[in-house]
């Protein structure tokens, strides 16, 4: 059941590759024209929503929040289309979708710039100076538009499985490869990607749900689903509204439990594994107290971690529909069955422990490595601070150290967001043993110099006014300028620790 993603620029020979494909393979098609059309019949006007934004120098928070819900409508219509088997989307970033899932085959196309003239003339007959002038504006407002959207560029060529240079190949040689491609065991279903995108279907629907609903449309809400579980962080300005979140995602399918939080901000915590005892949960859940934040859970696991896939994915095409198994008459008394412990590195004891103390913003696993993570976090709420765990664990000790360290470039840089190590957490934000000695410390030196100031005032304003001044005055003046910034590093050192002490950031 692969989802084949095909993008291109506009007039780029994409919807022309996907009709080809079409036709080789059978498998329905979908346009980003007829997505359009479905979103403009539920209200969603994607062509006002495009020139909005491009036109707009600031983006509003209303056009964001439409926007987020143009994505959830995708997601939500794909899904369902999906679900019957393959699929063919074409769209200007359709690759950038469905971010974490694994059986998705992400197609670019890379077509000469006259060639798109020339197709704009055809199309649109236009002179070819006037189809470039157009062709040049078009890119540059599309450009604008996914990024905002997908808060990346669309050219970045580690987004794609497979790109075509059709200066070089015809459509139907491309659409064999593609072909061909597809049907390939690395883009076979596994269950980790179906359940992914189960996950992601289900979010989509609870957000649809809360958009349609008078009481919870206009409110700033962030959604998650792992497993069934609905998580929503709402801001202490929504706190009337919260009863009716609860009350709008009552009876929706497959949905077997909805959590509300409410949150000033979040936080992002990411590790291989948690454990609700380690006293690191212990320092991020004290922060998130004090900020009156959520907390939201990332479970990094490795490639080589990666959940099996089960033997059903790798029947060969010619074994034919596998037999049902027999099955032991039993008079109809069926005997419990139990299910196997599932390894999720602590995650649900975790979220557990932050759903009893009202912090829980969700928690979800990401399967890969960085490029999985920033996939997993596109459509992700802001955050206040991103908290790095123990990551990259099967690596040595400097390589560990410099992963992390890009990853957290790398997050800082698409979410704007501040990123810090748990190791940095204590000396940050936390007051203890550590920060009690060095308050103590840089407390006594102060003291020690104010104590030789008052003691030593004569000899002092001899030496920065009087006789002993005139003989050495470039003396008196390097002292200051190394006295002076010596005492106010001590001074907001001691202040700073003593905030922190009484939870003052």
């Amino acid at each position: 059941m692969p989802i084949v993603l095909i993008s291109s620029p506009p007039h780029g020979f994409g919807q022309e590759l996907a009709e080809e494909l079409e036709r080789k393979t059978g498998w329905p098609l979908f346009t980003r024209r007829q997505m359009a059309e479905l979103a403009g019949e539920q209200g969603i006007k994607l062509s006002r929503l495009e020139t909005s934004i491009v036109k707009a120098p600031v983006i509003p928070e209303k056009l964001a929040r439409e926007k987020d819900l143009y994505l959830t409508f995708v997601t939500a219509r794909l899904y369902e289309m999906a679900r019957a088997g393959n699929l063919i989307y074409y769209d200007r970033a359709a690759h950038l979708l469905f971010p974490g899932i694994s059986h998705r085959v992400r197609v670019g196309l890379g077509v000469l710039r006259r060639d798109r003239i020339d197709k704009v003339v055809r199309d649109l007959r236009l002179s070819p100076e006037k189809a470039a002038e157009y062709l040049d504006k078009l890119d540059e407002d599309i450009e604008k538009w996914i990024h905002f959207l997908h808060r990346q560029s669309a050219r970045d060529p580690e987004d794609f499985d497979i790109f075509f240079n059709l200066h070089n190949m015809s459509l139907a040689n491309a659409s064999a490869l593609l072909c061909d491609t597809a049907t390939l065991p690395d883009f076979r279903p596994t269950p980790a990607s179906i359940k992914r995108l189960d996950d992601l279907y289900l979010a989509a629907r609870a957000k649809l749900r809360l958009a349609a609903d008078e009481h919870t449309r206009s409110l700033d809400l962030g959604v998650r689903a792992v497993g069934g579980v609905v998580t929503v962080t709402y801001m202490p300005r929504q706190e009337a509204a919260a009863s009716s979140i609860s009350q709008v995602l009552q009876g929706l399918e497959d949905c077997r439990e909805n959590v509300c939080t409410m949150a000033e901000t979040s936080l992002l915590w990411i590790q291989e594994a948690f454990d609700p005892q380690a006293e690191s949960f212990k320092q991020v859940t004290r922060l998130a107290q004090r900020w009156g934040a959520a907390v939201e859970l990332l479970r990094l696991v490795p490639h080589a971690a990666e959940v099996p896939v089960t033997s059903a994915d790798t029947v060969r095409k010619d074994a034919g529909p596998p037999k049902p198994a027999e099955q032991a008459f039993t008079g109809g008394v069926e005997d419990d069955e139990t299910e196997a412990p599932v390894e999720d590195g602590g995650l649900a004891a975790t979220q557990e422990e932050l759903v009893a103390i009202g912090r829980s913003a969700g928690g979800f696993t990401a399967y890969g490595g960085t490029h999985e993570i920033i996939e997993a976090l596109e459509n992700a709420s802001h955050y206040s601070l991103v908290i790095l765990g123990d990551l990259f664990l099967d690596k040595g000790a400097e390589a560990r150290k410099r992963q992390t360290r890009e990853l957290g470039l790398t997050i800082r840089d698409r979410l704007k967001a501040a990123v810090i190590t748990v190791d940095e957490l204590e000396s940050r934000f936390m007051f203890g043993k550590k920060q009690a000695i060095k308050a103590l410390g840089y407390a006594a030196a102060l003291l020690c110099l104010y104590a030789l100031v008052f003691n030593f005032q004569g000899p002092i304003l001899n030496f920065l006014g009087g006789e002993l001044h005139a003989n050495w005055k470039w003396v008196g003046a390097l002292a200051v300028v190394l006295f002076v910034p010596l005492v106010a590093y001590a001074y907001g050192t001691v202040t700073g620790l003593l905030l922190k002490l009484i939870d003052i950031d």
